[in-house]
């Protein structure tokens, strides 16, 4: 996080363009000055994180949909489709090839396997001497079996195609599908890259979709479009649009070196330092400790992946690549200076602020939009858990990345401890930790943490919403309650509802998200069977008893709209008593073995044996949040409300 200061004013920030068509300035100029230098016919450049496109601009002729021959940078969609089969246990990147391929079953080859065939590390020679146009899989694999190995399998690094081959031979053999299926069923199909077929080495990209040899290694053709879904999907670890196309461990495995520290790796067709391979992919350490994947193919398309940023990029070419990849690297460059930048990732600020004799602060998040936003911008009041902090709530539910995507701010508050800035809790009500036991203001204070982030910000004041996990969603329940005209809704994230000394008849809309293993605060209540200190001393209300409340509270009516999806079921009350839409909806997630982890988190909780279930919670509640208003006839923040 980059600590900026207390701001004194309100914060002024550069705009993004629209979301249907991204795009930002200074990387169209950086693109446009290789078309001028290089005299190109045109280009294309597509930059991405997890959840969407960042940067998309056209240059000069070429059309996002253009087809155009990626050379090596097929190699990544290969080992993509090999690893599904790996998956399912079709393949197994470990045992000799020769399972697969019977011509490899032979003395001189039984130590070469899959994992070291992706790895450029079998012995396997570069390529063959044979012109293999018009060979089909059956002939190739006669000629690489015959082929004498270069050096000992896993002893040297030489970078080729060979190798890559075999494997697809591996992949069709094990299935008994062609090369083309196996990819359009498994990647191709699910991402919607439509335009992207594989082709023969002799000539480059031939008989796409057709070829009886498909070169996997360099001959595949693709588009910008296309190849920005794929990439999208690795950054997303495997994931995107809702579609699980490869597990987080395959892309790990994909993504790390996988060369044997003995053995040296050089660049083949690109200068660099400091670099290794993973399964068809270089790896670098870059100046100032950043770490790059990336395939340049021979004709200058060229894929990559900044993962010390969480991005990747896509620059769409036809030229020599020795020509390309000098100004790419400028280009690259830019990209990562422009996506840690204002511009993209908005401005992160420490705000100190005294409250009830107390120095309290937050951390504040403003997004990119912040700066042309009209009427103001959605504010989320994110409250850590009992013994946390707003530095780890920020790490844990990772809503700063929604944020900057869907443009809103999010403010990451500190509760109270005996310890400064250390195993902080809040006055949630019913619990023996600090904060209550000192009665500590908790609610005054969120009142005037949203005052102060108006004075910050444009705040669309019938648009703020907390969000808390375990003793913060806790809060939440209170906040619910107490500050009903300051919040238009509530996510309490395994926290139970055990302040009840207060009521509001405001309506608010809530979202409950809670596992059914939770040991620490159970989803149907009571006693805690896992607890520190004194923590087990409370007795927690039941799931049920809030959903009864804020049910009642709405007027709505108790039957709920269902939807099951694997282990999440929703409930949603969504209707009146009198038959109409209600403008505060309750609604409840439940995880179906789910523990008291944040869901979804990639960080890890204090509570080490507890693993987050694998539920989006971030997301799910913005989508949630990103439908409500304050409900009409409630007051703006600061206006009297009925039972204050």
């Amino acid at each position: 996080m980059r600590y900026l200061g207390h701001l004194g004013s309100v914060l002024v920030l550069p705009a993004l363009l629209s979301a249907q068509q991204p795009e930002l300035a200074p990387l169209r100029a950086a693109a446009d000055r290789i078309v001028q230098e290089l005299k190109l016919p045109g280009c294309g450049l597509a930059v991405v994180r997890d959840g969407g496109v960042l940067h998309r601009s056209l240059h000069g002729t070429l059309l996002g949909d253009e087809v155009l021959p990626i050379a090596s940078a097929s190699k990544w969609l290969a080992v993509a489709t090999v690893l599904t089969l790996v998956e399912d246990g079709t393949l197994d990147l470990d045992v000799p090839v020769g399972r697969y391929v019977k011509e490899f079953d032979r003395a001189d080859k039984g130590a070469v396997t899959l994992r070291l065939c992706l790895s450029n590390t079998s012995g396997l020679p570069a390529r063959l001497g044979e012109r293999m146009r018009g060979w089909d899989s059956t002939q190739f694999a006669a000629a690489a079996a015959d082929a004498a190995l270069r050096d000992g399998v896993g002893q040297m690094f030489l970078y080729g195609g060979v190798g890559f081959q075999v494997a697809a031979v591996a992949a069709e053999r094990a299935t008994g599908r062609s090369w083309h299926q196996l990819f359009a069923d498994r990647i191709a199909g699910p991402l919607g890259m439509q335009d992207t077929k594989f082709g023969t080495l002799q000539p480059l990209g031939g008989e796409p979709g057709t070829a009886k040899l498909p070169w996997v290694a360099g001959g595949a053709l693709s588009t910008l479009d296309d190849y920005t879904r794929f990439l999208r999907m690795l950054v997303g670890n495997g994931s995107t649009g809702g579609k699980q196309i490869l597990k987080a461990a395959s892309v790990e495995a994909m993504l790390r070196d996988q060369v044997p520290p003995r053995v040296q790796v050089r660049a083949v067709g690109f200068e660099a330092e400091h670099v290794r391979y993973g399964l068809g992919t270089w790896l670098e350490e870059l100046p100032g400790g950043g770490q790059r994947a990336s395939d340049p193919g021979a004709l200058g398309f060229t894929p990559w992946l900044d993962r010390d940023l969480d991005i990747g990029g896509v620059f769409a070419v036809r030229d020599r690549v020795d020509r390309v990849l000098p100004r790419l690297r400028r280009l690259q460059d830019e990209v990562r200076a422009v996506v840690q930048s204002p511009l993209v990732s908005g401005t992160d600020v420490t705000v100190a602020i005294a409250h009830g004799g107390r120095d309290r602060r937050y951390l504040l998040h403003v997004p990119p939009q912040a700066a042309t936003a009209q009427g103001g911008l959605p504010l989320v009041v994110v409250l850590h858990g009992g013994g946390g902090n707003g530095e780890l709530a920020r790490e844990l539910t990772g809503f700063t990345e929604v944020a900057d995507r869907e443009g809103f701010l999010v403010a990451f508050p500190d509760g109270t401890g005996a310890l400064r800035g250390k195993l902080l809790t809040w006055n949630s009500g019913g619990i023996p930790v600090y904060a209550v036991e000192q009665e500590v203001d908790d609610v005054g204070f969120l009142r005037a943490v949203v005052a102060d982030v108006q004075r910050r910000a444009a705040v669309a004041t019938d648009r703020v919403f907390a969000v808390g996990h375990s003793n913060g969603a806790m809060l939440c329940h209170r906040l619910a309650r107490q500050a009903a005209d300051v919040f238009a809704g509530i996510a309490a994230v395994s926290g139970a509802m055990n302040f009840t000394a207060a009521d509001s008849k405001l309506p608010i809309a809530v979202l409950i998200v809670h596992g059914t293993a939770d040991q620490h605060v159970l989803y149907a209540g009571g006693a805690p069977k896992q607890a520190t200190g004194r923590a087990g001393e409370r007795k927690d209300a039941s799931v049920q008893d809030a959903v009864d409340y804020y049910v009642a509270r709405n007027g709505l009516r108790d039957r709920p709209e269902s939807r099951q999806d694997g282990k999440v079921r929703t409930d949603s009350f969504g209707v009146t008593k009198d038959g109409d839409l209600a403008a505060a909806v309750v609604r409840v997630i439940t995880l179906e073995g789910g523990g008291h982890a944040w869901p979804g988190s990639v960080a890890r909780t204090r509570l080490r044996a507890d693993e987050p279930f694998p539920f989006d919670a971030t997301n799910a509640i913005w989508a949630f949040f990103a439908g409500v208003r304050r409900a009409p006839g409630r007051p703006a923040p600061g206006e009297a409300a009925p039972g204050r």
